[in-house]
């Protein structure tokens, strides 16, 4: 195993992979929101790498060191870590692939060698795998208890896994141990799973501010201020969450971050003609089935109904491709098939499948609504039982509570569990939160 030298190094340098699966893989942390990576008990990377700032030049530097000698298990390392940026950059889900091949073939040469398995962790969090990511980071910490990305790891594997306890327990060390901003993004999700709001802002406020002090630059920083914007949407802060956009795209310019928050918001200010533009320029950088479906649903309340049934076709077709990779993408389709009334039984069985690899609240929300789209009503109210145990404020959750309260004829609880989606967030979701309102009008 390698020595750790300074943690401050990849504290700054790694940064939660996939942005877009927190927040838009249903979950508070991007779109393929990822966590941060935080520190990796490693030798600073040699001096020609890390002075290289982009992405493709990195994985031009390294690709060439694995062509002079393809037993370099180190570049291969670092070419696994250049294209894991790659990916937060881009959204690109293909360099996570990358990234995961690179660092399986630096293990065929060192099975051992930390830096790697540390790499390999955060890129199995990226792919869903987390079971697999939650092993290799046990492996690496019980080999060195100081390996605190591999401690980071086994945090956010547990929330993604449900296991919010030993989620708890692994954060609050890597608070006394290495405070800063990748640990206190990681506290603000925690917070905000647990229906602390305020600590949650706090928290991710306090991220943005140390990733400044730090020296952080680019997507890295732009990743914390686009989270806070994400943490201000969700509790119906319009205003302060396109300030943090802003922030976020003056920060770094071609984030395609940027254009999700700039179309919500435009379409939480009514200007659906804006937010069309923001999610077409969007969906051309990267056609995930969440962002079509979004896409459809702003031509749908736009009024033009033949643009928005193009783009439900073409979630379906996506779906439909050999390529897709059904983990990355299946909440997204139960709930869009859910939400569409389409293919309710393929939405069930996906949302099915994600609950058995990721037991969250969040899964067991999808479950709760696809039960409720076959009729299954008990069953969706137990599921949605599930999805509020830890108080997170998600509108949505409340929303899908009420929907299948008024659907079981318990018009209070009905109408509690409505108005308080409303209240957390009117603009949930777009064309749900409408249907939230009509029916709250609608109960006796």
């Amino acid at each position: 195993m390698t020595t750790r030298k300074t943690v401050i190094l990849v504290l700054a340098t790694a940064v939660f992979i996939l942005g877009s699966y927190f927040f838009n893989n249903h979950n508070p942390f991007t779109v393929t929101a990822e966590p941060e990576q935080i520190t990796i008990p490693i030798e600073s990377v040699p001096a020609a790498g890390s002075a290289m700032k982009n992405s493709d030049e990195q994985i031009a530097f390294w690709q060439q060191k694995v062509q002079r000698d393809d037993r370099d298990y180190i570049s291969l390392t670092y070419l696994g870590q250049a294209y894991l940026q790659k990916g937060r950059e881009t959204g690109d889900a293909a360099a996570y692939a990358r990234a995961q091949a690179a660092l399986e073939g630096a293990l065929t040469i060192n099975p051992n060698y930390e830096l790697t398995l540390s790499y390999l962790g955060v890129t199995q969090i990226a792919q869903h795998d987390f079971e697999g990511a939650l092993g290799t980071a046990q492996r690496v910490y019980e080999f060195d208890p100081g390996a605190l990305q591999a401690l980071a790891t086994i945090g956010d594997a547990g929330l993604e896994l449900g296991r919010y306890e030993e989620a708890k327990a692994a954060y609050e060390t890597l608070l006394a141990q290495a405070p800063g901003a990748a640990v206190f993004s990681r506290a603000a999700r925690l917070a905000w799973l647990q229906g602390d709001t305020a600590a949650a802002i706090d928290w991710m406020q306090q991220a943005v501010d140390h990733a400044k002090e730090s020296g952080l630059s680019g997507e890295r920083l732009a990743w914390y201020q686009f989270q806070l914007g994400e943490l201000y949407f969700k509790i119906g802060d319009v205003e302060s969450a396109q300030a943090q956009y802003a922030a976020a795209k003056q920060t770094w310019p071609d984030y395609y971050l940027v254009l999700v928050g700039e179309g919500k918001v435009a379409a939480a200010q009514g200007n659906f003609e804006q937010a069309i533009v923001d999610y077409e320029r969007l969906v051309a950088r990267l056609p995930q089935p969440d962002f079509v479906a979004t896409l459809g649903d702003f031509y749908r309340l736009a009024g033009d109904e033949t643009a928005a049934q193009q783009q439900y076709d073409t979630v379906t077709f996506i779906a439909n491709l050999e390529t897709t990779d059904q983990a990355l993408v299946g909440r997204h389709l139960a709930l869009f098939y859910a939400n569409h009334d389409i293919n309710l039984d393929s939405a069930l069985s996906a949302a099915e499948a994600e609950l058995a690899s990721r037991p969250d609240v969040y899964g067991y929300d999808v479950l709760a609504w696809t039960l409720f789209k076959n009729g299954r009503l008990n069953e969706a109210a137990t599921a949605n039982e599930q999805a509020l145990k830890l108080g997170t404020p998600e509108a949505l959750f409340y929303y899908h509570a009420g929907m299948i309260a008024a659907a079981q004829g318990d018009t209070n609880q009905a109408k509690q569990h409505l108005s308080h989606a409303l209240e957390l967030n009117p603009h949930f979701d777009f064309l749900q939160a409408k249907i939230a309102q009509e029916t709250l009008e609608s109960l006796p």
